[in-house]
């Protein structure tokens, strides 16, 4: 039984704007009372006025893919521990050890093993534990039995060493299509020399395992890569299998008469009690029960973008002015995005899935994962029609707070998977939030409902049955911080940026420039100029830093990407080369690097666990490039390479180089269509799946598939020497566009 309990929620507002008030959204979800609410509760609905009965617009020829769920698999803690469990069973195979469950019972409490095993790792490890009295009282167990101690020395404490020496999770991959090629040397020699692991298959040479085996193992042999796992999770989606509206509401139907008949005696269950069973199932530790979820669908033909009319609509008579009305009302999710006071009117190329909607297609108890909106921007989702959907939103104040409380119960996951938390795959019952001091607030949307999330709300919910929505992002005045805080949290996760927020700011400062007596909102001019200002100041420090490298100079136009979305001429969208630092993922910014192709590697691979219990393995210490760079070849070869110019002349090698150029890009009619890491690609099904070979294609690299954001290039400590420097905006030029935004700003005050 789910020990669910509503009540300890908190009922986000509903608000009812007027005719006027829902005909400018940004202004009033922006008005002083509304924000205040916003920041207060993280969600709010909107039910517009009665007037509003847009028709429902989807061609007849839509059909979609849909995801599989096993609400079981979903619970953080449960799959923490059963990848631990699944992980640590292939261990003991090799040492020929009696393999474990997920917990074992002392004194009749549950002793999960992921749990003991995260517990001792907190206290410093199995060698810091000079006594288990503390253990055996946390998990409320006589502190004189020694039942945890010898069953965490039986099956536990080989493991933790081994994952002790383990730290580095970059795991070797092939550069070759050969199936049976050693994933490390890549090479398909000595066939009878070559172990292939009993989970994934792949091959490898045993003299190149570190440490080399000598003999094939007699037991199971598994690889680095499936003892400590990537912490990899996604929902399965048939690509083979597409179904109609009509199809879906059918297989509905049914699983819906089956569920009440399994759970109910047949009854039709109340909403509180599919919340109840829902929680019940994310926290059951194998269940499968397993939902259909019709998400993130972004078809791109005619008919079949949104649910709200638009002008390239199929049959639609858009010379009807009550259609007009509909087609371009500011909260057709279609024209929301870039509706008067959005800042995203300022970013400079349409994102499927932000900017144009993507559809959900729900079935009773399929789910969307805690997350927040990429960039940390407000969302709003809208129900054409079906069953509640059922939302729970934690305020942006405790952000930080519900993050690591999520990092704390599964730290190894958040090791592996440093941006799990963007993957939308994750569920923690709101009972576990309020348990730990955490507010969160529940909305029940209907159909003709908005929900709205504000700046960095995380919210999580699901289904009470078939339903459409759909959803898109926008922005505010008040998310321009948000913004700014989501670059540098990104960084160290490696999340992919979305759009260029700092060319988004540098578009506001150019366009107040221009049109500056019609510019109202001094106070996001003034915001603004501090954003980028501050990141100017930040990017001239990082170009001081590289100013005695051997870098090429070179200046490139910026190329810009048109922001018009061409699929209601064309009926289609070309995705667009992402520009992001190929080690971080962020947007590369006004100036970037680019690294030559003779950048020294390390072999990163893992130590290969003992065969045998009675053997210790040490791990061998890697080449260090410091070694390398202290050889007397290097000391030699340096005397030819050093940088010989000061900043003087790294700023004349800038100026010929911005000389040069004197041709711009053609604009492109790209559009960007934001990446889904909520499904796995067939390769990554395939890592899971041990049935199956992976196979793994060298791609060939452009000249520029290395470009690297200043950050980066700056931490590294060897540039190759035929690595360049590329100019897309000079310094100078930027910092001019600010302090002529001073100036227009300080004559517009003074009148």
């Amino acid at each position: 039984m789910s020990n669910f309990n509503k009540n300890l929620l908190t009922p986000c507002p509903v608000l009812q704007p007027t005719e006027e008030e829902f005909m400018d959204p940004i202004g009033y979800l922006s008005s002083k009372p509304i924000s205040e609410l916003g920041k207060i509760y993280g969600i709010v609905k909107i039910v517009p006025p009665l007037s509003w009965k847009p028709e429902f617009q989807i061609s007849p020829n839509f059909k979609f893919h849909v995801r599989q769920q096993v609400l079981s698999d979903l619970g953080i803690t449960t799959r923490s521990r059963n990848f631990f469990k699944e992980n640590l069973n292939r261990f003991l195979k090799m040492r020929r050890r009696r393999l474990v469950k997920l917990y074992f019972k002392v004194d009749g409490q549950k002793i999960y093993y992921y749990d003991l095993y995260c517990l001792v790792e907190k206290l410093g490890g199995y060698q810091a534990i000079t006594s288990w009295r503390d253990i055996n009282n946390i998990f409320k167990v006589d502190p004189k039995s020694k039942a945890i101690e010898l069953e965490y020395d039986s099956a536990i404490k080989y493991y933790a060493n081994f994952l002790n020496n383990n730290h580095n999770y970059e795991f070797p991959e092939s550069d070759s299509d050969e199936e049976d090629n050693c994933l490390i040397c890549g090479d398909n020699d000595d066939p009878e020399e070559t172990l292939l692991c009993d989970n994934c298959d792949n091959a490898y040479h045993m003299k190149c395992l570190n440490p080399p085996l000598k003999q094939i193992p007699v037991t199971n042999w598994y690889c680095d890569k499936c003892l400590i796992g990537t912490g990899e999770y996604g929902f399965e989606e048939n690509p083979e299998i597409k179904y109609s509206i009509p199809e879906f509401y059918q297989m509905c139907q049914e699983f819906d008469e089956e569920f009440a008949k399994n759970y109910n005696n047949g009854e039709k269950l109340s909403l509180d009690q599919i919340e109840s069973k829902f929680w019940s199932f994310v926290d059951i530790e194998k269940s499968d029960l397993e939902v259909k979820y019709g998400a993130d669908i972004h078809n791109l033909k005619p008919g079949e973008i949104s649910g709200f009319p638009m002008s390239n609509t199929p049959n639609l008579d858009t010379s009807n002015p009550q259609i007009q009305y509909y087609i371009n009302h500011p909260y057709n999710l279609t024209k929301l995005p870039f509706a008067k006071g959005s800042l995203l009117n300022y970013i400079n190329t349409s994102i499927s899935g932000m900017t144009v909607p993507w559809i959900y297609i729900g079935s009773l108890l399929s789910t969307f994962c805690w997350h927040v909106e990429d960039h940390y921007t407000l969302s709003a989702n809208y129900c054409h029609f079906g069953a509640t959907k059922k939302w729970y939103g934690i305020p942006s104040a405790f952000s930080d707070s519900f993050e690591k409380l999520m990092k704390k119960s599964a730290p190894d996951l958040f090791q592996k998977q440093p941006d799990l938390l963007h993957q939308l795959v994750t569920l923690m019952s709101p009972m576990k939030l309020i348990e730990n001091g955490i507010p969160c607030v529940y909305a029940d949307q209907n159909p003709n409902e908005f929900v709205i999330t504000y700046p960095k709300v995380y919210h999580a919910g699901f289904n009470c049955g078939f339903n459409f929505n759909e959803a898109v992002n926008f922005a505010m005045n008040d998310w321009l911080e948000f913004g700014n805080r989501s670059i540098s949290e990104y960084r160290p996760i490696k999340k992919e940026n979305v759009f260029n927020y700092y060319e988004l700011v540098e578009n506001i400062l150019k366009t107040f420039n221009q049109q500056k007596e019609k510019f109202e909102n001094y106070e996001l001019v003034k915001r603004s100029i501090d954003i980028l200002q501050g990141f100017l100041l930040e990017q001239n420090s990082l170009l001081n830093k590289l100013k005695h490298k051997n870098l090429k100079v070179e200046i490139r136009p910026k190329h810009y990407q048109k922001r018009q979305f061409d699929a209601e001429q064309k009926g289609e969208v070309y995705e667009a080369e992402e520009s992001l630092c190929y080690n971080c993922k962020t947007h590369l910014g006004f100036q970037y690097g680019i690294l030559g192709n003779d950048e020294l590697k390390l072999n990163n691979q893992l130590l290969t666990p003992q065969t045998s219990p009675q053997e210790i393995v040490k791990k061998e210490e890697a080449p260090q490039l410091q070694s390398i760079a202290n050889s007397n070849s290097s000391i030699e070869l340096s005397k030819f390479t050093k940088a010989k110019c000061e900043m003087d002349e790294f700023d004349l090698l800038i100026l010929q180089a911005k000389k040069r150029s004197i041709e711009e890009e053609e604009d492109s009619n790209s559009t960007k269509r934001r990446k889904s890491k909520r499904i796995l690609s067939l390769e990554e099904q395939q890592k899971i799946n041990p049935t199956q070979r992976m196979k793994r294609v060298k791609k060939p690299q452009p000249s520029d598939s290395k470009k690297i954001c200043l950050n980066c290039i700056t931490d590294k400590k060897d540039i190759p020497n035929d690595s360049k420097l590329i100019y897309q905006s000079y310094p100078k030029d930027l910092f001019n566009l600010i302090e002529l935004a001073k100036l227009n700003l300080k004559a517009l005050e003074s009148v």
